[in-house]
């Protein structure tokens, strides 16, 4: 039987997903997996979307893009620091305590993380 989804955006479901596999990994695959979720969402997809900004300059259009871009920038930016502290406290927590985190504590890990990296970011 899978895993039901709940309702809520994008990003979010992006960090509960991230917890999920993060929960069940050894604190170095955790680690790793933070890891490179901040290298894709802090540095790639931006990159990639300001390249798309470059593209399209010259364009009727441009001004819309580049708004938009810049809005899933930010977004993708803010979700990458989120999975950046996922990863990091399932590698603390499970270089620590050997046993699996429950899913009450998940839900904690993933609210805490969506809440502090709105403040960092």
């Amino acid at each position: 039987m899978g895993r039901g989804y709940r309702s809520g955006s994008s990003g979010s479901q992006i960090i509960r997903d991230s917890v999920y596999i993060s929960a069940r990994l050894p604190w170095w695959g955790a680690i790793g997996f933070g890891a490179a979720l901040f290298v894709l969402f802090y540095f790639g997809i931006p990159a990639y979307l300001e390249s798309k900004i470059v593209e399209a300059n010259g364009s009727i259009v441009t001004q819309a893009f580049e708004s938009v871009f810049l809005r899933r920038i930010h977004w993708f930016e803010w979700i990458g620091i989120a999975c950046a502290l996922v990863g990091a406290f399932f590698g603390i927590r499970n270089y620590l305590l050997h046993g699996r985190a429950s899913h009450k504590e998940q839900g904690i890990v993933g609210f805490l993380a969506k809440l502090i990296s709105r403040g960092i970011d």
